[in-house]
């Protein structure tokens, strides 16, 4: 009986411990489990219709089957603001997680300052590897470059990014090396970012890493080829006319590439430019699509949360529109009014993030920086004004409200600035700003943005408290605020 009870007491010890060695191993699972990969697609001047799951009327102009299926994927964003309406401030908000205000970088070409913590050094001691492919516009001399803020790996070029038929950057040493090829479109820039991206992330697969891929498309200069306007227009057979068009203008062709030329005048054919820039546009979202399939092909995709947006605002009245449409925004690239600042934006991590479309949440290109630090497992900077904030505790549950009750946009140089707060927003323009053509009532226009989206709707008189509440709420953001730094001479806008 007593060699009986001895035996259960073994049986029992061997059972706790094969339980406690399972057990272990699965805390181990989790503690080595490899931390959120982190992509930011970010494109130029895109604008806000000009994708396909926006659903307005000029969205079904453009063809974007691969960002359509990272949106069906993940969650839009109808409130996504940048923090700027320019290329250069609002990069550098994104990378830092702060308005480019507080350390004066108000324009494009306007250096940040090496102080500034920009996302791949606030994540360096967290195993990560950082790469950057595609346009900078931070800076390009000596402490301003890519590697030197922190990046362990850069493929572009600081100086001639608009170099679409890369006539001046070298080929990506995936392409030099063999291991990938041109590509269906011959040598255009924008699959080389794709292709050395690609390249960078299966090099990186046994270890976390944050992508930042940049795309020139569809920034003018308007530079494009035969096949990627053939397959716009045997997709949209309602540009074709455009087409035949532009296939008549010998001069302007190099074998299968075509540029338009000056871009900026009178008398442009505006058509023209629009179908080169959805063209351009599409290279760009058959990027997309070739990250989404090396991250599947690696087994990634269920571990990489995606950012996409787009910078700014389509350019426009230079005088020309520049190919891009924000409708129904109002006004366009460097207007603090929605068409300059509010993109489209998508966040998407499958099992983490529900998809969907949310039209509550105020959210910014600066709360990039917040979200991947965090994941990253490092903390926010605690020694200077960070305005963006962790959007993944809201998305899952775990806080409740807006990431955002107010963001600020500011152009001191040009005597604009305005406020987003709740449903509604403040603009005020300078009234002596003759180079604006929308002058706004002496103190600033209200509008109720989140149901009037044109901002043709004067609240101001109407709404006499809610002004005084949000042009005050802007002198107590902004109080403090360093001047803008002025241009450094020699550098292009």
């Amino acid at each position: 009986m007593k060699k009986n009870k001895l035996t259960i007491q073994y049986i029992g010890i061997l059972l706790l411990i094969v339980t406690n060695i399972s057990f272990i191993d699965s805390l181990q699972g989790q503690t080595i489990k490899k931390k959120p990969n982190v992509i930011v697609i970010i494109t130029d001047d895109q604008g806000y219709a000009d994708v396909g799951f926006q659903n307005f009327h000029a969205s079904t102009q453009v063809l974007t089957p691969n960002l359509d299926k990272l949106a069906q994927s993940g969650l839009i964003f109808n409130n996504g603001y940048v923090a700027f309406s320019t290329c250069g401030p609002s990069r550098a908000s994104l990378l830092t997680g702060r308005s480019a205000s507080r350390f004066g970088v108000e324009d494009n070409d306007r250096y940040v300052d090496s102080t500034e913590i920009i996302i791949p050094r606030a994540i360096a001691s967290q195993g990560y590897a950082t790469g950057a492919f595609g346009k900078w516009h931070l800076g390009k001399t000596s402490g301003t470059t890519p590697l030197d803020r922190g990046f362990d790996y850069y493929y572009g070029d600081q100086e001639k990014y608009k170099d679409y038929f890369m006539r001046i950057v070298a080929d990506p040493p995936c392409w030099v090396d063999g291991t990938k090829s041109p590509g269906e479109n011959g040598r255009y820039i924008t699959d080389a970012y794709t292709d050395e991206a690609m390249t960078f992330i299966e090099k990186n697969s046994d270890k976390p890493f944050f992508v930042y891929l940049a795309y020139n498309a569809p920034h003018s200069p308007f530079l494009t080829t035969r096949q990627l306007l053939e397959r716009v227009v045997t997709e949209r057979p309602e540009w074709t006319s455009v087409y035949e068009r532009m296939k008549k203008e010998t001069k302007k062709w190099k074998g299968d590439n075509y540029s338009f030329g000056k871009f900026m005048g009178e008398g442009l054919d505006e058509e023209v430019i629009r179908l080169c820039y959805i063209s351009m546009l599409l290279a760009a979202d058959d990027g997309v699509g070739k990250i989404l399939e090396t991250l599947e092909k690696n087994n990634l995709r269920e571990n990489t949360l995606i950012f996409y947006l787009s910078d700014n605002g389509a350019a426009l009245d230079r005088p020309n529109d520049l190919g891009g449409v924000n409708l129904p925004l109002r006004s366009g690239k460097g207007s603090v009014y929605d068409g300059g600042v509010r993109v489209p934006y998508v966040m998407s991590w499958p099992g983490v993030i529900k998809p969907g479309v949310n039209n509550d949440m105020i959210v910014s290109s600066m709360d990039i920086f917040s979200t991947t630090v965090e994941l990253a497992g490092e903390q926010i900077p605690s020694d200077r004004v960070i305005d963006g904030v962790n959007l993944i505790p809201y998305l899952t549950g775990e806080k409740r409200g807006r990431p955002h009750e107010s963001l600020f946009f500011r152009r001191a140089d040009r005597n604009t600035w305005s406020i987003r707060h709740g449903d509604y927003k403040w603009v005020y323009y300078g009234g002596k700003n003759k180079k604006l053509a929308d002058q706004e009532p002496e103190g600033g226009g209200l509008y109720d943005i989140q149901h009037e989206l044109g901002e043709s709707v004067n609240l101001g008189e109407k709404l006499k408290s809610k002004h005084t509440e949000l042009s005050k709420l802007y002198e107590e953001l902004t109080k403090g605020l360093p001047a803008p730094l002025l241009k450094i001479e020699g550098t292009e806008e």
